[in-house]
């Protein structure tokens, strides 16, 4: 088991990594839209928010040996349902052709009032 943690995207402040490398998976913890040099988005758009997320996810892809064509499955959670239509129009744009396995989950709330959270599981490519 080896421990992801990239600069480029938001720091881990509580007691989890960004990501977990193990046995030729990566485990990608909950990413708010939090930018890199900690930032707090909460006051953005949603699409802000979910596009800062997505880039969050990417980062850590890279930093743990990954990309984006090798995830296996992505849970979405979105505090305003609403609001799914325009996730899954950035979340298009962002995969391209790849459709890993997706659950889209409402929630009531989430950490500092953010309006989305995505982990994720991905293959390891190197």
């Amino acid at each position: 088991m080896k421990i992801i943690n990239t600069t480029n995207a938001a720091e881990a402040r509580g007691h989890y990594s960004q990501a977990i490398a193990s046995e030729g998976l990566l485990f990608i913890s909950g990413q708010l839209p939090i930018s890199a040099d900690g930032t707090h988005n909460y006051d953005k758009p949603f699409e802000e928010q979910a596009e800062r997320v997505l880039a969050n996810i990417d980062a850590i892809l890279q930093a743990g040996g990954s990309q984006r064509e090798s995830l296996l499955k992505v849970t979405v959670y979105i505090a305003d349902l609403s609001k799914w239509g325009v996730f899954n129009e950035i979340y298009s744009k962002f995969m391209g052709e790849h459709k890993p396995a997706r659950a889209v989950v409402p929630v009531p709330e989430l950490h500092y009032g953010y309006q989305l959270e995505i982990e994720a599981i991905a293959k390891i490519n190197k």
